[in-house]
């Protein structure tokens, strides 16, 4: 009788082990598909796009006026192989120090490989977009510069907490390289772009 009795109370220990082995390899297949899950996009197989700015981040849609009130948007990007972003204010020394520099820059390199874009952090406001336009003159800043959109302002400039912060975009609008934080002269920032170029993927 006893022995009967551990034998059953040893089956049924058995099956509850068997129990808790199967529940927990369940969860970590579970686990491990909601993972793959997160990584893909839905319906594309494709790798989810990194959603803070850094190397592969996409910028998102946007429709921005620059300071002569013409829009820019995403297309902007398109028109060559790499795009220099530059994040400035225009209470910002370094910022403004380093324009002159930034404005001989589209001039060493073909219209097709290489251009600015200014994104101007402390706009929209009338007085800041007014020394924004005497700034570049006088510095001779002839590149675009945008005035933040909504989607600029709470997407792309979301991780940026000083200026000025540069960053270059492929012609998919996608981010390559580092994100930069201070200012540099055009000699350091002529080294910068070269290497941009040249890891880009031929033919892009």
């Amino acid at each position: 009788m006893n022995t009967t009795r551990m034998h059953r109370n040893g089956t049924s220990k058995l099956t509850l082990l068997i129990a808790v082995l199967v529940v927990i390899l369940v969860a970590v297949i579970v686990a491990t598909a909601l993972q793959d899950a997160r990584r893909t996009t839905p319906g594309t197989g494709t790798t989810t796009r990194p959603s803070t700015l850094g190397t592969g981040y996409v910028v998102r849609p946007f429709s921005a006026s620059d300071l002569n009130g013409r829009i820019v948007d995403n297309s902007f990007f398109a028109n060559q192989r790499l795009t220099m972003v530059n994040v400035w204010g225009t209470f910002c020394g370094p910022c403004i120090r380093e324009m002159p520099d930034l404005a001989q820059l589209p001039g060493e390199f073909p219209s097709t490989d290489f251009a600015i874009l200014g994104i101007i952090a402390d706009t929209p406001d009338a007085a800041n977009e007014a020394t924004a336009r005497q700034l570049t003159g006088s510095t001779g800043v002839t590149y675009t510069n945008v005035i933040p959109d909504r989607s600029i302002a709470t997407e792309m400039l979301a991780d940026v907490s000083v200026v000025p912060t540069t960053f270059f975009v492929d012609r998919t609008g996608t981010v390559v390289g580092e994100v930069l934080t201070g200012s540099r002269t055009k000699a350091q920032w002529m080294s910068v772009i070269q290497g941009v170029l040249a890891n880009l993927p031929a033919g892009s």
